[in-house]
């Protein structure tokens, strides 16, 4: 005989008694508590997610200063180092 077989004879003599099967107090209370873990683990995740993009978009910031305006030739680099040094003297 299959385990299948056994299975369903098994089910035949058994009887269905709602009250057995449903998940009663406790399982509605776990309920909730998941959802609600689940909705604070949601809140963390955004914080971080938009920390994380304020953190880039300061990186980028810091970055284009510290470049200065002509970022796509080294020797505007150095002009603009030169210049900012005789500015401070004067």
């Amino acid at each position: 005989m299959s385990l299948l077989g056994i299975a369903l004879g098994v089910a035949e003599d058994t009887e269905f008694d709602p009250n057995q099967v449903t998940p009663g107090v406790e399982g509605f209370i776990f309920t909730g508590l998941m959802a609600a873990l689940i909705i604070g683990l949601g809140f963390l995740l955004v914080s971080r997610l938009r920390r994380n993009a304020y953190r880039h978009e300061v990186r980028d910031q810091i970055a284009s200063e510290l470049a200065g305006p002509d970022a796509g030739t080294t020797e505007g680099a150095a002009g603009t180092e030169a210049g900012a040094g005789t500015e401070q003297r004067n």
